[in-house]
């Protein structure tokens, strides 16, 4: 083997005194991963036994002030955590996690990926630029390909190899160097401009092409699914400004063109001359109750105004007392990960504890907070957002199934949630049955904030 043949000529010739002090003593080197452009990577071990990724750079090409605040500063669930990192005069070695799975390059070859689970990688993709992107100090990965995306085991994606991640400067206008992988970089990665937010999504663009054509090139000859191909348009518009501005965008739009959803929205207008006549009632209901309208109070809710009033109402409602700009975005599609965050940065509540995954059947255990083992990019029905809502109020009401009369049907806790939420009222205003949008989780959760706030005044 190539790699075997790598290893053994830097093992027969390894001196400690080329590397940094400390790392030869603390880390064994046990498979050589690359050599070349004067990075060596290498796939090392600890003396407890943990695998790590040690990056050997030689400071003779490479400058990494930036990749060591890069590395350093980052904490999400899909970028590999920053270890340690050892220098000298010639060479800096930084040591990061080891993300155990498999390159997207090989899981698409031994896996026919249909056009749903293609864009479900987009979009958990989105999710780890979001968070790079919409830091104080915007970090630019500008490699984006199927070698650097790890799909793990449970089907979650890692977005690993900072080598050419740069900080992105207001006010610069060009890259000094290119670097990059010619298939996937855009053209301001050539030195036409500085790279920016849309360098990845160009990237992004050209990878969707890939995973859904095999080719990073367009061949008008391979058909492709419409509303997917306008999104690979969009994203490799050569000029920067014809590109999606946010990778929030691209997200809500890969969410809106899923085949899934697409089918529910031609569902939807079939149905849409039946809904015509009781939506002319029901503005005729609105009308009388707009004049009738009486002013609320902060733990009533707000049962006469549109679904939009409502919703502005609720994304208020969480940023004034969260101090959350979460919801800002109201009309995006909103994702099992979205609900994870709202449980631990509104709500408090443990991150391994909403992060948890049941590997059995569902059912309710102290051990996480939700009973399926969804991950991030699954969007968001209602009822799953009512139980959630519930929940991180009283859990004791969504365990105790004592009232349902069979055990058939959707999971329990969820049937018991959406009893209590039509009760009480955290229902009002939120009609869509599924993908809901970030507007709508909002409504779900001032709504139950309200009803809980009521009900603890009345208590004390």
């Amino acid at each position: 083997m190539k790699d075997d043949a790598l290893l053994q000529s830097i093992l027969e010739t390894y001196d400690d005194s080329v590397y940094p002090d400390g790392f030869a003593s603390e880390y064994d080197i046990m498979e050589c991963l690359s050599d070349q452009n004067g990075i060596c990577t290498l796939l090392v071990q600890n003396k407890n036994e943990e695998i790590c990724i040690a990056k050997c750079y030689d400071k003779s090409k490479w400058r990494i002030s930036d990749n060591r605040a890069v590395l350093q500063s980052l904490d999400h669930d899909g970028l590999p955590r920053f270890i340690t990192e050892f220098e000298s005069d010639t060479m800096t070695v930084t040591v990061r996690e080891y993300i155990e799975g498999v390159p997207l390059s090989r899981y698409a070859e031994e896996n026919e990926l249909h056009e749903q689970e293609i864009v479900g990688i987009c979009v958990r993709i989105c999710d780890i630029l979001r968070y790079l992107h919409h830091r104080d100090e915007p970090i630019i990965h500008r490699d984006i390909k199927p070698q650097n995306i790890i799909v793990c085991s449970d089907g979650s994606v890692s977005l690993i190899d900072f080598d050419i991640a740069r900080i992105y400067r207001r006010g610069n206008e060009t890259d000094t160097t290119f670097f990059g992988t010619p298939a996937y970089a855009p053209p301001e990665q050539y030195g036409f401009s500085q790279t920016d937010a849309r360098t990845d999504i160009y990237s992004l663009g050209i990878l969707l092409r890939w995973l859904l054509t095999g080719s990073t090139k367009e061949n008008k000859n391979v058909r492709v699914y419409r509303p997917l191909a306008k999104i690979i348009r969009k994203c490799t518009g050569f000029d920067p400004k014809d590109r999606f501005t946010d990778v929030s965008r691209l997200k809500k739009a890969l969410l809106q063109a899923n085949p899934r959803t697409q089918g529910l929205r031609m569902t939807a207008i079939s149905f849409g001359a039946l809904l015509a006549v009781g939506l002319l009632i029901f503005a005729g209901v609105m009308i009388y109750r707009t004049a009738t309208y009486t002013p609320f109070t902060a733990d009533a809710i707000p049962a006469y105004q549109s679904d939009e009033e409502r919703i502005a109402d609720a994304v208020a409602f969480m940023k004034d007392r969260y101090g959350s700009d979460m919801f800002d975005e109201k009309d995006d599609v909103a994702t099992v990960g979205d609900l994870r965050a709202a449980m631990i940065e509104l709500y408090g509540l443990d991150r391994e504890y909403v992060y948890g995954i049941n590997t059995d059947m569902p059912r309710e255990s102290d051990e996480f907070f939700m009973p399926w083992g969804w991950d991030d990019g699954q969007t968001v029905d209602r009822d799953i957002a009512i139980y959630a809502a519930v929940k991180v109020h009283d859990p004791s009401i969504v365990a105790d199934w004592s009232g349902i009369k069979d055990d058939n049907g959707y999971y329990p806790g969820v049937r018991v949630a959406v009893g209590f939420a039509e009760e009480t009222g955290i229902l009002t205003g939120v009609n869509r049955p599924s993908d809901i949008s970030m507007g709508e989780l909002a409504l779900i959760l001032a709504n139950s904030d309200r009803v809980f706030d009521k009900a603890k005044g009345k208590e004390e």
